[in-house]
């Protein structure tokens, strides 16, 4: 059970992150939440598919790690088989929470780095530093806090281009065939349904820079013969 905490430089000035890669560090995950502003680098190495949040029906953006609960074909002992590590992974142990302020007299809720004291990765011996002895950001938590302002950032733009992906009804069932069984509940570009797509629709999908999202996507599923091969080897 995750045990979140505010991040500040007293309370946490002793903590350590493992950074390597492992399975017991967390790694085993058979699937990770991906943002359209990674599409490029994931479509050379995974597969990008959509899938509905079990909370709050809305569709996200996913790459398939594996084909099984707590499979990763990508983790390879304590590395990771892949010159890119989705955001969501990178991330960990860290995540984004909210803080109260007042502004204007009324109360408002902003962004803020959390850490989870229960996660694997953390402890006191072993890993990067958080903090320099004057209480200010190393270079690992500067990077932290980038990644987790795309990560923000990224939650808008999802929705907003998957939104557009439903209004256009450019999404089907993407069912994969594992020898006696199939994989369900993904989702990816319905092309039929792109290539009736009218002048306008195709202009304003260009202008928000979602047509290329979406050649990303469709680019992506030549990996998932390569990632078949991984699961099976």
């Amino acid at each position: 059970m995750s045990q979140e905490q505010l991040l500040d430089n007293i309370t946490h000035k002793d903590i350590k992150v493992i950074t390597n890669r492992g399975e017991q560090l967390g790694d085993n995950v058979s699937i990770a939440r991906v943002f359209p502003c990674e599409y490029a680098q994931l479509q050379s190495e995974y597969t990008i598919f959509f899938k509905k949040d079990a909370t709050t029906g809305q569709f996200q953006s996913v790459v398939l790690l594996g084909f099984n609960d707590n499979e990763n074909v990508y983790l390879q002992g304590d590395s990771w088989d892949a010159d890119y590590i989705p955001l969501s992974i990178q991330r960990q142990p860290f995540l984004i929470g909210f803080v109260e302020k007042q502004q204007n007299g009324m109360p408002v809720r902003e962004p803020a780095v959390h850490i989870d004291m229960n996660h694997p990765r953390v402890n006191t011996t072993l890993g990067e530093t958080l903090f320099t002895q004057s209480g200010g950001m190393t270079g690992y938590l500067e990077k932290i806090n980038r990644i987790l302002l795309t990560i923000h950032q990224g939650h808008d733009e999802n929705q907003a281009f998957l939104n557009d992906l439903v209004a256009y009804n450019l999404l089907e069932s993407a069912l994969i065939n594992l020898g006696a069984h199939q994989l369900k509940g993904l989702y990816t570009i319905n092309e039929d349904a792109l290539k009736r797509l009218n002048d306008d629709a195709v202009l304003s999908l260009n202008r928000k820079g979602y047509l290329q999202h979406i050649y990303m996507v469709l680019a992506s599923l030549g990996q998932l013969r390569a990632l078949i091969k991984k699961g099976t080897r």
